[in-house]
């Protein structure tokens, strides 16, 4: 069980204005885009990503939130737990990952995913 993997979420109000700043003004190209969802990814070199997303922002709390990648999502939840947090339970998501979700002490969001398993 390891991390392998970080993506920060950065949460926007305007998908076409956030995509124009990180593609146009850092240099990252889109490799993923959901408009439907408010939502695209970017990549730059040595394969940094973000991710934008309009559904993690709200009117009263915008905050960003740091997905981790896991090979091995129920030994990292239990760990989480062994260290005296409490995780949202593990679901899958509509877009295909199996996760949870847990704020840090300071109330960070941090989602920690793996994807789902074929079921075929």
């Amino acid at each position: 069980m390891s991390i392998h993997r970080i993506t920060a979420m950065v949460p926007i109000t305007d998908l076409d204005r956030a995509i124009t700043f990180y593609s146009q003004g850092l240099g990252l190209k889109v490799i993923q885009r959901k408009d439907e969802w408010g939502h695209a990814l970017l990549e730059g070199e040595r394969g940094c990503q973000v991710m934008i997303d309009r559904s993690i922002r709200t009117e009263s709390n915008a905050s960003t939130v740091v997905y981790y990648y896991t090979s091995d999502i129920e030994t990292l939840r239990d760990r989480v737990i062994a260290a005296g947090f409490e995780p949202d339970p593990i679901r899958i998501t509509f877009y295909g990952m199996t996760e949870f979700r847990v704020r840090d002490p300071d109330g960070n969001q941090v989602w920690i995913g793996a994807r789902e398993a074929s079921t075929t």
